[in-house]
């Protein structure tokens, strides 16, 4: 028989590991890098012109898990739209501040590229206005249309200049181009030049065999953001531009924790080394990690491989594959100094956006 002791908690407490009967917390800020916010203004603007579904993640999966889904829309609405309700919530995942990026359902690179920045622009302007009365508790991560490069840079511009945001999300892939493809360079320079803080988020890798058991999200978006880091590693992205801030979600899916392979291909086969002059894990020791692995000892390794100056809280609110307990998270490891529970509840996500804690007290 099935075990069902463990109750239904979407948006509660993780099933993947044991939690603290007391709540622990740091006397330093704590950043939550990875959380969403939906423009409902974007979806009118853009949906004339959608003809296409917007990226792999709309592909439908069974039945079963197209009424979960659907379900989950109609509860986290208000929450996923709105403030008041996660900044309730913020308190109650000891969160202080948030760095709010958009659905990534609302990246819209399918779209014609016009069309695109229109849309990123109605985001970038709604996430501001949504925050901008609540400057203790929000900052913003901006989106730009990825499909067209001068645009994207344009976009990113605008964000950082008049926005005032430090960082920008974008998707594992743009279409048919992966992260590396070489259009894309001059955008790369312009945000190592900016200091930009480049949130890469998965929206899925989409197969057939992915559909039932939520399995496109499960395998689907840690597979997402894998192969675009292995595509920044051995097209040489991060070794022509090695000040890139790239933060990748969920831990940094199976690269994270998987690179030795990568090594090991460097070290056999010379197509593996067409571009680079280092062996992989060199490069992917640049990246950055949010800490949504669920498990204290997937989170325990992840710190030990790449340091707590690598590693920061996210929740990825509002969804029910979010991670509630973020800051309890990290004091579940053993082993950790009091520096490194700070540099990863908060410090560490301040420097790297070049904000100070004072600003937020």
């Amino acid at each position: 028989m099935p075990d069902h002791d463990i109750p239904l908690r979407p948006y509660g407490s993780s099933a993947g590991r044991d939690h603290l009967a007391e709540r622990p917390r740091p006397k330093t800020i704590t950043v939550d890098m990875h959380g969403h916010m939906r423009i409902g203004a974007a979806d009118a603007h853009v949906k004339p012109h959608l003809n296409v579904p917007r990226h792999p993640g709309d592909l439908p999966p069974d039945a079963f898990s197209t009424e979960v889904s659907r379900k989950q829309s109609e509860d986290r609405g208000a929450a996923l739209a709105g403030v008041e309700e996660r900044l309730a919530e913020m308190d109650s995942m000891l969160v202080n501040v948030m760095a709010v990026s958009c659905s990534p359902s609302q990246f819209y690179y399918s779209l014609e590229p016009s069309i695109g920045h229109e849309c990123c622009q109605i985001i970038n302007d709604g996430i501001l206005d949504n925050i901008k009365n609540h400057p203790k508790r929000f900052v913003g991560l901006g989106t730009v249309p990825m499909q067209d490069t001068e645009l994207a840079i344009q976009e990113l511009k605008r964000c950082t200049d008049e926005l005032g945001y430090r960082g920008i999300q974008i998707g594992a892939r743009v279409n048919g181009d992966e992260l590396s493809a070489p259009r894309l360079d001059p955008f790369w320079e312009t945000c190592q030049e900016l200091g930009t803080v480049i949130f890469i988020h998965p929206s899925s890798f989409h197969s057939d065999r992915l559909s039932p058991h939520h399995l496109k999200n499960i395998i689907g978006n840690p597979l997402d953001t894998t192969v675009a880091m292995h595509y920044l590693i051995f097209d040489g992205v991060m070794e022509r531009y090695p000040d890139l801030k790239f933060l990748t979600s969920h831990g940094g899916a199976f690269a994270s924790h998987y690179s030795a392979r990568m090594d090991h291909a460097y070290g056999a086969r010379p197509d593996c080394r067409q571009n680079i002059h280092q062996k992989p894990s060199t490069y992917l020791r640049k990246f950055y990690f949010d800490s949504i692995v669920f498990s204290v000892e997937q989170l325990a390794f992840l710190i030990s491989q790449f340091g707590a100056g690598h590693v920061m809280i996210g929740t990825d609110y509002p969804f029910d594959m979010g991670e509630y307990d973020p800051v309890e998270h990290v004091y579940q490891v053993p082993g950790l100094s009091e520096d490194e529970r700070e540099k990863i509840c908060g410090v560490t996500a301040l420097e790297l956006m070049g904000l100070d804690e004072s600003g937020f007290r």
